[in-house]
């Protein structure tokens, strides 16, 4: 990557001229490796700030429907690719939500697949596109890693127990709620969804509202339907 690139000349450079001035080496290496870490820091508050402008222009198009234009933007930022880690990963987990949000699964299947794990609603995504193909190893392990990213997110502990219990593993179920409520304790809604598996009853999603709607695995209220945001994820620079 360009700016990591950059951030290793700097910091040889500054050790380096140092060492020349005759500084001791051990000063030379801290000095040059601050230097260094510097650089990359205030590069990738500048990679974060160009990404910023992508997704809200792509979001302004998406809510305005039109989503095959959101699409267009955030390929663009494919350009930068180079320049910085998780850069093409990040756009390519946006990319891959919007393609789900057009129920074009093909399509949006390898873009969720080399997604950032930290943008827990495409990992989702990704998860229910396995539970849909009755692959349920692979969705096992991509909510596993969903969960892993967001530890903290009601829905993504609901949506992994929701999947396992449609696969036939309530019990199984039941313990993933759990642990979402070692995680989270005291959330009504897995509370809720945890007693409905215990009485052996449907599980209670709406209360997820927009947010368990963009998983197409119930029907949207019309009044409802919008767009999702991309800004419900964690960002990696």
């Amino acid at each position: 990557m360009v700016n990591i690139l950059i951030s290793i000349l700097v910091a040889i450079d500054v050790g380096l001229g140092l060492y020349l001035l005759d500084v001791h080496y051990i000063i030379d290496i801290l000095v040059g490796l601050v230097a260094g870490l510097g650089v990359f820091y205030i590069l990738s508050k500048r990679m974060a700030a160009i990404l910023t402008g992508i997704v809200e222009k792509a979001n302004k198009l998406a809510m305005k429907r039109n989503l095959d234009g959101a699409i267009d933007v955030l390929k663009e930022g494919y350009r930068y690719r180079w320049k910085h880690p998780f850069v093409k990963s990040q756009l390519d987990a946006q990319i891959g939500v919007l393609y789900y949000y057009k129920k074009d699964y093909d399509n949006a299947f390898p873009y969720l697949k080399k997604g950032i794990a930290t943008h827990y609603i495409a990992k989702g995504m990704l998860a229910v596109i396995y539970y849909k193909k009755k692959q349920y190893d692979k969705m096992e392990e991509t909510f596993e890693i969903a969960v892993k990213a967001a530890p903290k997110e009601s829905l993504i502990w609901a949506l992994y127990a929701y999947c396992m219990n449609k696969t036939g593993k309530r019990e199984k179920a039941i313990e993933i709620i759990n642990r979402g409520l070692k995680k989270i304790p005291g959330d009504e809604r897995l509370l809720a969804n945890l007693k409905a598996l215990q009485n052996k009853r449907p599980m209670k999603m709406k209360a997820y509202g927009e947010l368990w709607y963009q998983f197409m695995l119930d029907k949207m209220p019309v009044i409802q339907q919008q767009p999702p945001k991309f800004a419900r994820h964690k960002r990696r620079f």
